[in-house]
């Protein structure tokens, strides 16, 4: 395996299926680090809480996943992702047929009551303020996620969302494991337990340190090709650049643009890219004395 810096091939190694393993087979799939610059900002695993491009989208998709995904490997259009179809009934509703046959990481099979609570109110109880205000700003519309059977749900919203098949794409809109989340009791004993139906599991998180993930043989995806993924916080740049030159890691994330030369011109090392779902915006307080002219504001976002 090639040493690739990139968020995109790491991930996208979680899709490729291998034959299992017989019964008294040693696992010889690799262990692979990943050193990455933040593990997560908010030093939680929580996705209403964690929420940045640069560190929790390296691991999150490997967790949790939504009903419709994206196509990492294409232009990031929408493909099946745990719902095999969808279709929209008007302009208030979107029917989702769910994929059979999921296993979550509790051992469960995902069922439409799964995915009417990862959007329910109960989710978030005993949230903190800030968190239940970011749920309401995924999806601001959502009146309720009806079960039509197990295998079937219907969004409906207050108000006409014809970007309601995008929202259930990105984040915000995982599904988690309803009986899992009910055991351990509310959003405080969930936060840093999230458990999904992704290719890895959480195996143990450290802030600020490390986040381990083990492999989740029972994926609908196939049988993932990684036994072990570790994701080390490296917050320096030219410490994870040695750290995979050393061979410490296998792969290393969020490399400035100045440092691809020198990074591929080491043996061995090669510089990997790919789409991203971001945007780059700037805020400025318009009351400051300095920031009243516009001018000035834009002079600033030109220069940045």
């Amino acid at each position: 395996m090639p040493h690739v810096l990139s968020r995109r091939a790491v991930l996208a190694a979680g899709g490729v299926a291998l034959p299992r393993v017989a019964i008294g087979q040693a696992d010889t799939r690799p262990v692979i680090s990943v050193a990455v610059q933040k593990i997560a900002n908010s030093g939680m695993l929580d996705v209403f809480r964690e929420q940045s491009s640069n560190a929790s989208e390296h691991w999150t998709g490997s967790i949790l996943e939504t009903l419709i995904g994206r196509n990492q490997q294409g232009a990031l259009e929408r493909v099946p992702g745990l719902a095999l179809s969808w279709k929209r009934l008007d302009a208030n509703r979107v029917e989702l047929a769910l994929r059979p046959g999921v296993k979550l990481h509790d051992g469960t099979t995902m069922t439409a009551e799964d995915v009417a609570f990862s959007f329910s109110a109960d989710r978030l109880a005993g949230a903190l303020a800030d968190v239940r205000a970011v749920a309401r700003r995924y999806i601001p519309a959502l009146d309720r996620v009806e079960v039509v059977d197990a295998l079937t749900v219907r969004f409906v919203t207050t108000t006409p969302d014809f970007t309601l098949e995008g929202r259930l794409s990105a984040g915000g809109s995982q599904i988690v494991s309803a009986r899992a989340w009910q055991a351990r009791g509310d959003w405080a004993a969930n936060r840093n337990a999230p458990v999904g139906s992704g290719a890895y599991k959480l195996r143990a998180f450290k802030p600020d340190t490390s986040l381990i993930l083990d492999a989740h043989d029972e994926y609908w995806g196939g049988r993932p090709p990684i036994r072990t993924l570790r994701f080390l916080e490296i917050p320096e740049t030219a410490a994870r650049i040695a750290a995979l030159q050393a061979g410490e890691v296998q792969f290393a994330t969020d490399m400035p643009p100045d440092q691809i030369a020198g990074i591929e011109a080491s043996r061995g090392l090669d510089v990997q890219g790919g789409l991203v779902l971001n945007h780059r915006i700037l805020a400025f307080d318009k009351h400051h004395p300095a920031l009243v002219d516009p001018r000035v504001r834009l002079a600033i976002a030109h220069a940045i």
